[in-house]
């Protein structure tokens, strides 16, 4: 095959995956998408206000929100919905990653925001597996962090690669969340056009408390990261669940634990809103490989 064969082929690849990017159906996984992490961050947010209450329940993560909808009634026809909308939101995470339909460029800021994208992609991509196992009646989960963890510094340097991990889940994944609920930020990604008063009002006070929530949850799953790595200790890396409980051990433990757990479900209903109320461009005006050739 020539060189101009190839490149040829390229194009038509890069031109059926915008199309295939762009259609009506794709738009519709994408709000479904926005749904469906609303309720993977509301059943957690649910049951540890339940916890921080005094009543105790499942187990205070995504995956174990899984297997709270699967217990309840209609829960297998909900895990499916569930399952298409995990799907619809780590295509979106590709789709902002490869095709950048935000306009977020190629400088630092921009490839750190879309790489963000991408770990996103692949993060839901997993608890789309982990639906998935659990609707065939196979693994009821995906590995704990502690798992991926213990792997990880059984590598040769392992323990620096565990640290890198939390450094860059506190920096990118807590402190960039923490700045953009502060700051509003993330009103430049909602459709304002469509909004009334009233919806722009609580668009505002769900999004700030609800993304600075889920910033300091992530800012202490990263500590932990460091901890485990320090230690050489797989079993102090947590996920979500580990870093409530962080919160729960601090003087005045129980209001803290409701206080995220109330953000954590703020953070949800704003998800499920942004179905509405997020701009969902899916593509820009050319095809990947035409718009990159445009920057070499």
């Amino acid at each position: 095959m020539s060189s101009s064969d190839a490149v040829r082929g390229s194009r038509r690849i890069g031109h059926s995956a915008h199309a295939a990017a762009g259609s009506p159906l794709a738009k519709y996984l994408v709000r479904a998408g926005y749904v469906a992490r609303g309720i993977i961050y509301l059943v957690p947010g649910y049951l540890a206000l339940r916890l921080a209450l005094g009543i105790h329940g499942a187990a205070i993560t995504q995956t174990g929100a899984i297997e709270y909808i699967a217990e309840h009634p209609f829960g297998r026809l909900s895990l499916v919905a569930l399952a298409i909308g995990l799907a619809g939101y780590s295509l979106w995470g590709l789709i902002r990653a490869i095709f950048d339909p935000a306009g977020e460029g190629h400088d630092a800021d921009g490839i750190a925001r879309r790489l963000g994208f991408a770990g996103s992609a692949l993060a839901y991509a997993g608890l789309f597996v982990a639906t998935a196992q659990f609707l065939a009646g196979g693994v009821s989960h995906v590995a704990r962090q502690r798992d991926w963890t213990a792997t990880l510094l059984a590598q040769p340097f392992g323990h620096w690669l565990v640290g890198i991990v939390g450094v860059v889940w506190i920096l990118g994944g807590g402190l960039t969340q923490i700045r953009n609920g502060w700051s509003r930020r993330f009103l430049r990604d909602l459709d304002l056009s469509r909004f009334s008063v009233t919806e722009r009002e609580w668009a505002i006070r769900l999004g700030r408390f609800g993304i600075i929530a889920r910033g300091v949850v992530f800012t202490i799953i990263g500590v932990l990261l460091i901890s485990a790595a320090y230690h050489h200790d797989a079993l102090e890396a947590k996920g979500m669940d580990g870093a409530l409980m962080a919160l729960a051990r601090q003087p005045f433990g129980g209001v803290l634990l409701a206080t995220g757990a109330l953000g954590l479900i703020a953070f949800g209903l704003f998800s499920i809103l942004c179905a509405r109320w997020m701009k969902v461009s899916l593509l820009g005006q050319r095809p990947i490989l035409q718009s990159h050739r445009s920057h070499l």
